[in-house]
């Protein structure tokens, strides 16, 4: 976390309310580390009345910095690709290994001078700059392993989700920023996958999906306990883990039910939370599995789109009741409402 520099008024004010008992250390620390994730990653905030042009013009030349960043970045990679192609037709493995890993050499090069930054553009910059160079990282392993080691698909998988993730990781830990935690969990997850399958040559497409599974749970409730910050993110990858694992087990019964627990699980924590998205990945994982569970146990029936209807008004009905909800509770929230002692009613 150390590439994020703290913000000592925020900093001072935690170990008072640790001294005066309010907090202890470790809930100080998860506050800070949210917060320093917030200042990379939120909007710019308009300076005040009366301070100097300076600050915004420096913010301004912050953001050219990052989009020229982006646009050097993806015009090296694409030329690159476009000249190793045309300069050496059929290159061999080795050389597309090394390429590769030239290419994660210089991402992760291009990043130091933005170390010591804490300007939120810059911190963005070098944030994608490290996702870069993690997954080329990842196609360098995946080449050795596949293409100059011969080995099986299961254990190319292995090698390049492994090496991702090793290197993924100390990324998170000095800033955990959404780029490097995402690509901790994808590389966590097929880490875990691939090495359920390379157990065996007759291991069910099932088993890695339920490892999968498991891990999202878990990854769900440690972030849901700010231990894998930032805590959204930790949302969205342990839902798209969840669903995924879900549909690797549809081959067996018990796999259909895992599936629509799943999706209706993520529809109630979508509620619970407040979270759109997670109510809106619920729902896809809840159309995507009612066909199939009734095409697979009613062929040739009306089954499957009456389901589908079914599920829609069902889905249709909880959003018209969150809307509900959340207007009666900003409104109960508001000075007068109910929650703060007034007896105003909500208009309409």
């Amino acid at each position: 976390m150390s590439g994020i520099p703290p913000d000592p008024a925020l900093h001072a004010r935690l170990t008072d309310w640790v001294a005066a008992g309010l907090l202890d250390g470790s809930q100080a620390e998860r506050i800070e580390a949210v917060e320093r994730t917030r200042a990379a990653y939120g909007t710019v905030r308009a300076p005040r009345s009366g301070a100097p042009e300076a600050a915004d013009r420096g913010r301004r030349v912050s953001l050219v910095v990052e989009a020229l960043g982006y646009l050097g970045a993806v015009m090296a990679a694409i030329a690159g690709f476009l000249a190793v192609d045309t300069l050496w037709p059929g290159i061999p493995a080795g050389a597309q290994a090394a390429f590769a890993g030239a290419a994660a050499l210089a991402l992760g090069a291009a990043a130091i001078p933005l170390r010591g930054s804490a300007e939120p553009a810059l911190v963005r910059l070098r944030s994608v700059l490290w996702l870069a160079s993690t997954v080329s990282l990842a196609a360098c392993a995946g080449v050795l392993a596949g293409r100059v080691g011969g080995f099986s698909p299961q254990v190319t998988v292995l090698a390049a989700a492994g090496t991702a993730t090793v290197y993924a990781v100390p990324l998170w830990l000095r800033a955990p920023l959404p780029p490097q935690h995402l690509a901790m969990f994808a590389g966590a997850a097929m880490t875990l996958g691939s090495a359920v399958a390379c157990l065996g040559e007759d291991v069910p497409l099932w088993a890695p999906g339920i490892a999968v599974w498991l891990l999202s749970a878990a990854w769900g409730v440690l972030a849901h306990r700010d231990r894998l910050p930032p805590r959204g993110t930790g949302y969205l990858a342990a839902a798209i883990g969840l669903l995924s694992g879900a549909q690797l087990t549809l081959a067996v019964p018990l796999g259909h039910l895992l599936a629509l627990a799943t999706a209706g699980g993520l529809v109630a924590a979508g509620v619970g939370l407040r979270r759109v998205w997670l109510l809106a990945l619920g729902a896809y994982g809840t159309l995507q599995t009612v066909p199939q569970t009734a095409e697979r146990y009613l062929p040739g029936s009306l089954a499957a789109p009456l389901s589908v209807l079914t599920v829609g008004v069902i889905l249709l009905v909880v959003a018209l009741l969150l809307a509900k909800w959340t207007k009666w509770t900003r409104w109960a929230e508001r000075p007068g409402g109910p929650r703060s002692g007034g007896t105003a009613r909500p208009a309409g």
